[in-house]
């Protein structure tokens, strides 16, 4: 039973970024929504539950609120309402920007989280993901993460291209010192029973970083020197404190920024250093 959960970033891309083709600066139509969702276990009593919303370049917001026992409850982290008619933007969540979010509650609740892009003013779903928060308190098991598919494309070979993101969420009253370790990888050839590299000498890349208290730090993996462009890589993170870790997978067909054809969750796994 837990009563603490967290989101490393709820995604979003309404700022200008530039195009991988030319250089200059585009930016996309897509509309971005998000709901929470929420279950309170206990059949007895209401959960009075506090939502913190975290961000990149600001303090971190409060909401708090209460859920009736044994109910569900949804909350639409947007300023339009959804197409069942929900418009309940919490006081303190910026939907026009990245966003984490923790959840704390007196009774034990299950949160999840529904996230999924449009196109201009359609209401028809062009890409979605549905996660669990990542259940809480945080400790020693959070200073390691680790996600396996790590990867951008950009190439004039083929259209697809694909930027990723990898994101720290630290709910710290103090900064985190944060290790990135990027583990080049390969293909299992069947027939010989065993991975060889995708490509030759490709080293393992480093870079540390630092997440200020209670922010998160979107990383474009792109721009990591060492990280090379159509090279899989397995992703490491360690803290000297808890926190939590995702990968965003944002997906164009090349040179056509007007709208993105969809983006990805990339889950990550806590694990305890060996």
């Amino acid at each position: 039973m837990y009563t603490e959960w967290y989101a490393t970033e709820f995604f979003s891309q309404y700022e200008p970024f530039q195009s991988w083709v030319n250089g200059e600066t585009v930016q996309s139509i897509n509309v971005y929504d998000a709901w929470v969702l929420l279950l309170n276990l206990s059949t007895t009593h209401d959960a009075h539950i506090t939502a913190t919303f975290f961000y990149a370049d600001e303090p971190p917001q409060d909401f708090a609120f209460t859920l009736k026992a044994g109910r569900q409850g949804r909350l639409h982290l947007q300023d339009d309402v959804d197409n069942l008619g929900t418009g309940n933007l919490p006081p303190g969540c910026n939907p026009r920007k990245r966003f984490g979010v923790r959840m704390v509650s007196d009774q034990p609740i299950v949160v999840q989280a529904t996230a999924g892009d449009r196109i201009g003013a359609e209401r028809i779903t062009n890409s979605m993901a549905t996660y669990l928060f990542h259940p809480g308190p945080l400790g020693e098991a959070e200073k390691q993460w680790v996600y396996v598919d790590c990867l951008y494309l950009v190439s004039e070979k083929f259209p697809l291209e694909e930027r990723e993101w990898l994101t720290i969420l630290n709910p710290n009253k103090t900064p985190a010192s944060c290790t990135l370790t990027f583990i080049p990888g390969g293909d299992v050839e069947v027939g010989g029973k065993a991975a060889t590299p995708f490509k030759e000498d490709v080293p393992v890349v480093q870079h540390r970083v630092s997440v200020p208290a209670e922010r998160i730090l979107p990383l474009l993996i792109s721009d990591l020197a060492g990280v090379i462009a159509n090279q899989p890589y397995a992703a490491r993170v360690t803290s000297d404190v808890p926190v939590t870790v995702q990968g965003i997978r944002h997906i164009f067909e090349r040179g056509k920024y007007t709208f993105s054809r969809c983006w990805a969750v990339l889950d990550a796994l806590p694990i305890a250093p060996m």
